[in-house]
């Protein structure tokens, strides 16, 4: 039941769902910002850094390299990773 509340929580965001969606492999938010954007802007920058904060927080994605200030990577967890099944089967 647990998974079902992770999945409504990305649901519920929509630019929380774009982040988790295009997070398909190891990335830094600016390359997230490239990807779901196609430009970069600090606007853009802030929405992907609190999506990502958001899906932190839930231990749904996590950072690769956590004693780097700049040029942090971030991926999936394997619970992410879980939600991300439950989310393709119910779309």
């Amino acid at each position: 039941m647990m998974l079902f509340s992770l999945v409504s929580f990305v649901k519920r965001g929509k630019n929380r769902k774009k982040v988790f969606d295009a997070l398909d492999k190891p990335m830094m938010p600016s390359e997230l910002v490239m990807k779901i954007y196609s430009k970069s802007s600090n606007t853009y920058f802030n929405i992907v850094s609190r999506a990502l904060a958001e899906l932190k927080s839930k231990n749904l994605v996590e950072v690769v390299n956590p004693k780097d200030k700049t040029g942090r990577i971030y991926q999936k967890t394997k619970l992410g990773n879980d939600v991300m099944k439950k989310l393709k089967i119910l779309e």
